[in-house]
């Protein structure tokens, strides 16, 4: 009975110590998190145009204008950008310029 008892508190020492991992460094040393850190950057991905409207390919969610998604609503979609609204403030997201441009 005693060596069946300090095996499941040793296994509850080991399992317990392994959590913590050894090459983390002192919370001291960490840096400290910013409450006030900017947005993360979105990347518009592709602007669909169809007979039903234009839609924005946003970090992967397809959007048309007046959907939210994740805090962020779309106010219009042109040809080659999406005007957006996050946090109150209004930005303008630009497709990528390709990298190899079509001949003429």
């Amino acid at each position: 009975m005693s060596r069946t008892l300090f095996l499941v508190l040793l296994l509850g020492c080991v399992s317990a110590h392994a959590t913590v991992d050894p090459t983390r460094p002192p919370a001291d040393l960490l840096p400290a998190v910013d409450a006030t850190a900017a947005p993360a950057a979105l990347q518009l991905q592709a602007i669909l145009r169809g007979a039903q409207g234009s839609r924005a390919v946003i970090d992967g969610q397809s959007l048309r204008v007046g959907q939210e998604h994740g805090g962020v609503r779309i106010l219009a979609i042109q040809p080659h950008a999406v005007l957006i609204e996050r946090q109150g403030q209004r930005e303008l997201l630009r497709l990528v310029e390709p990298v190899i441009k079509p001949s003429r």
